[in-house]
């Protein structure tokens, strides 16, 4: 009997241990959430210096409502609309996004406003191969090396914006990203402790930085070099 005793206070004393390293775990993640969503509420103001190009992440008509009012104000000369569904076009895109938009209109000759016809027609180009936000990245590099982009406006909702500057950083190494975040027009996240869905969606999306950050340091160590540090004042990574 004191045998058995012997064999099994170790193994008490060693689950014990596990549990108090995943308690201290788990409040490091809950203290790092806390941090992160509160700096999604309090984003700095983007920054108006002029970039090569914009890039906005699908996802909302308040992104895409923003991207197009800063390329009219010629915050840049091209946009890419990263993650647009096979089925949609131009002109679908164009029709969802004026009701976000009263300032804007189609082709009128006497019209003071933002031409979205013209702007579609002249600077706008689709990127339908991105599921993700990973693949965001990737084809926006793959565009801003064939476009010769140096700097990029990145166009995304508020918490969204640092697992953003994680993939893009980690896909453009040589390329100037200046964050532009926008607030969802889905999701309120402030007081959003109060609300069940806000919470477990922001949870989430803190999980998935955490991972975009993590993969981005492995690569680092594999390649042997720091971590990519592409992106512009105003970060919020």
């Amino acid at each position: 009997m004191a045998r058995r005793n012997r064999t099994a206070t170790p193994f008490s004393t060693r689950l014990k241990r596990w549990f108090s390293i995943l308690v201290a775990l788990l409040l490091v993640w809950l203290g790092g959430a806390f941090v992160y969503i509160e700096r999604v509420e309090t984003l700095p103001q983007p920054s108006e210096e002029r970039t090569d190009a914009i890039v906005v992440l699908t996802g909302g008509t308040a992104r895409l409502a923003t991207a197009l009012r800063l390329l009219n104000d010629n915050k840049a000369e091209r946009l890419l609309i990263s993650g647009v569904s096979p089925s949609a076009s131009k002109a679908s895109l164009l029709q969802a996004v004026l009701p976000a938009m009263p300032d804007a209109a189609q082709a009128s000759g006497n019209w003071e406003g933002i031409d979205l016809q013209l702007l579609f027609e002249c600077c706008v180009d689709l990127d339908f191969e991105a599921a993700n936000t990973e693949g965001n990245a990737v084809e926006a590099a793959e565009w801003a090396e064939s476009h010769g982009v140096r700097t990029i406006r990145l166009v995304t909702s508020n918490y969204h914006m640092p697992r953003s500057l994680a993939e893009f950083g980690r896909r453009l190494p040589g390329v100037t990203i200046v964050p532009h975040a926008v607030r969802s027009d889905t999701l309120r996240v402030e007081d959003w402790w109060r609300r069940q869905t806000a919470t477990v969606f922001l949870l989430g999306e803190y999980t998935k930085y955490l991972a975009a950050l993590l993969r981005a340091r492995l690569e680092s160590l594999v390649a042997g070099g720091p971590m990519p540090a592409s992106v512009a004042s105003g970060t919020a990574s």
